[in-house]
């Protein structure tokens, strides 16, 4: 082993998921609070100062939805991410990767941690890292070890690609000098065995000129929008229309929310899934305003799966905007990606509507605070052909809303939009002739099998989606009582006698050849997705409900729970391999950040 000596300068780049608390990470190490602890935006953040005698600069970059497979991680993030190198000083000494104590970590989040740093800084990127363990002093292990034995192998593997180097940093109000020190020393010590580390010039380069790219296109968008909407303005006359705003979108896509802060009123309740239309109105900024909150439909499982019970709820909202919407409002979240996956089931849904819907719809991106200091259209441009063409399809008509801004100025902008849309349209008319399931009703008795079956894995997931939040939602109001749910071991069992039945079905089905979808794979993504947004929520939203922070441990079993259903599913061998998934991500990757 070489002997570490202290450089003068220490140049460092903090990595982690969301919710990792990186950010109390880099303020502990800096002494004061420099990085924001919301740290679900694009932007990476810089912090400097003099620490044990040295000039320590530390970059904090975007976190990644923890679980999230990097093709489901949005454009901007990858670039922002990869480009984070690029504003330390000359003599990058290496990363910290930051993991949350108090939470699991299991082989998802091994994939998506590994995916995402291999993607970002390459391979090499182990050689130069030390893992940073944070934790508020609320854990239920005595020691790191403990916990590292605790989580075995998915946590093991990654440290041992690490070289097994690990510290502990807990914002438990002692002081944190001596552990900051000996943090540095193994940093040294890492630096001396493996030098700094290289940047990849030519990764560098190309990422740099896709950036230039992305943000001359984002500017001609907004420049071709600005026009659109001035010529629009020219078609309104007083007094101002009513508006009358169906919402449509995937489940957890932020529509509830995006509702109230519409209508100025928390009239939608959000935070859990809407089962049921919902009709609600207000007056804002002069304006006579209904808005009616629709189911959502799930994002990776195709629209011919969703359950008729789910449609027919959906429908229910076009009647109660009365006589018809003349706004229809598709809601999409940006802190993630949209591939080509995506766009393919958001359209498949939007059929429901029939073939003349395109002409009413505003997309809206929720979850606006993720872009920091980007803008929606550099967004936009980022994530490529799929989200530009749906983009298109709307008659670029977007906006953009941040759920967690009290400024009402965004509200009155979006208003009128759709005034200036509605001035160039009709209300829109819903008829029998427009409904695409009059043409599927000849075809139900064709059906195949391994369709029947993924349907019947989906009501399962939706099953167990909705016990989930409901179980989640009570914990953290304190609340053990199950007044409408059966035993979880009862209901443990009934899913267990379910997934033996359909792991039969669909063994029989697979040798047969008929399985065409690899419904082990979207329902992990559902699944991870679901867990994501349920943290999310928690993080930014807790606060505005009321509802108190979750004990530690109850939220561990909670988890662990969920995690247990999940690895039965893995094991049951649901589907058939495909390198679909895989092939299109690398698409996408090739497109937005060509190495």
């Amino acid at each position: 082993m070489k002997k570490a000596t202290s450089a003068k300068e220490l140049n460092v780049v903090i990595v982690g998921s969301q919710g990792s608390h990186k950010d109390l990470v880099g303020n502990i190490i800096l002494g004061r609070n420099v990085f924001d602890a919301v740290d679900a935006t694009f932007d990476c953040e810089k912090g400097e100062g003099k620490v044990c005698e040295r000039r320590v600069t530390l970059v904090q970059t975007p976190g990644w939805l923890r679980g999230y497979q990097l093709c489901d991680t949005a454009g901007l993030f990858k670039t922002e991410t990869i480009l984070s190198v690029t504003l330390c000083p000359p003599g990058l000494h290496g990363f910290l990767l930051v993991i949350n104590a108090e939470l699991p970590f299991t082989d998802v989040y091994k994939k998506a941690t590994k995916e995402h740093l291999e993607y970002c800084f390459g391979e090499k990127v182990w050689d130069h890292t030390v893992v940073v363990f944070s934790h508020r002093g609320d854990i239920d292990h005595e020691t790191i070890e403990d916990y590292i034995s605790k989580e075995g192998a998915p946590l093991q593997s990654l440290l041992e690609a690490c070289g097994n180097r690990y510290h502990v940093l807990c914002d438990d109000g002692t002081d944190n000098s001596t552990n900051v020190r000996q943090l540095f020393e193994k940093l040294d010590t890492m630096v001396a065995e493996n030098r700094c580390y290289e940047v990849e010039s030519r990764l560098i380069q190309t990422v740099e000129e896709r950036r230039k790219e992305v943000d001359k296109k984002a500017e001609e968008l907004r420049l071709q929008t600005q026009e659109q909407r001035q010529r629009l303005r020219r078609l309104l006359s007083e007094p101002k229309p009513s508006l009358r705003i169906l919402m449509v979108g995937w489940v957890f896509c932020g529509k509830s929310a995006a509702g109230n802060r519409i209508l100025r009123s928390e009239v939608f309740h959000f935070g859990e899934r809407t089962m049921k239309a919902l009709k609600q109105s207000g007056e804002v900024a002069g304006r006579g305003v209904d808005v009616v909150d629709t189911p959502g439909w799930w994002k990776f499982f195709p629209a011919s799966f969703i359950p008729e019970v789910l449609k027919s709820e959906i429908l229910k909202g076009v009647p109660l905007c009365s006589p018809s919407p003349n706004v229809i409002l598709l809601v999409v979240p940006l802190d993630s990606s949209f591939t080509d996956e995506q766009k393919r089931v958001t359209e498949d849904n939007m059929k429901l509507f029939g073939p003349r819907v395109w002409r009413y719809v505003i997309l809206l991106f929720t979850f606006g605070d993720a872009l920091g200091n980007k803008t929606i259209e550099q967004h936009i441009e980022s994530e490529g052909k799929p989200l530009r063409g749906l983009i298109e399809k709307c008659g670029k008509r977007y906006h953009v809303l941040d759920n967690r801004s009290k400024a009402g100025d965004q509200v009155t902008e979006l208003l009128e939009k759709m005034e200036e849309m509605v001035a160039g349209n009709y209300s829109f008319y819903f008829s029998e002739k427009d409904d695409p399931q009059q043409e599927e009703k000849s075809d139900e008795p064709t059906k195949n099998k391994d369709e029947n079956t993924a349907k019947e894995i989906t009501e399962q997931l939706n099953n167990e989606w909705d016990r989930k939040n409901w179980e989640e939602h009570h914990m953290l109001k304190g609340d053990d009582s199950k007044p409408f749910l059966i035993n979880f071991s009862e209901d443990k069992q009934r899913l267990e006698d379910f997934e033996g039945e359909e792991k039969d079905k669909l063994q029989s089905e697979d040798d047969a050849g008929s399985i065409s979808l690899n419904t082990k794979e979207l329902l992990e993504k559902e699944w991870n997705r679901r867990e994501a947004s349920v943290e999310h929520f928690h993080r930014f939203f807790a606060g505005e409900r009321a509802i108190s922070e979750p004990d530690a441990v109850k939220l561990r079993e909670s988890r662990e729970k969920v995690l247990s259903w999940r690895e039965t599913i893995k094991t049951s061998g649901y589907g058939s391999n495909s390198t679909t998934s895989r092939e299109a991500e690398e698409e996408t990757e090739q497109e937005v950040l060509p190495c």
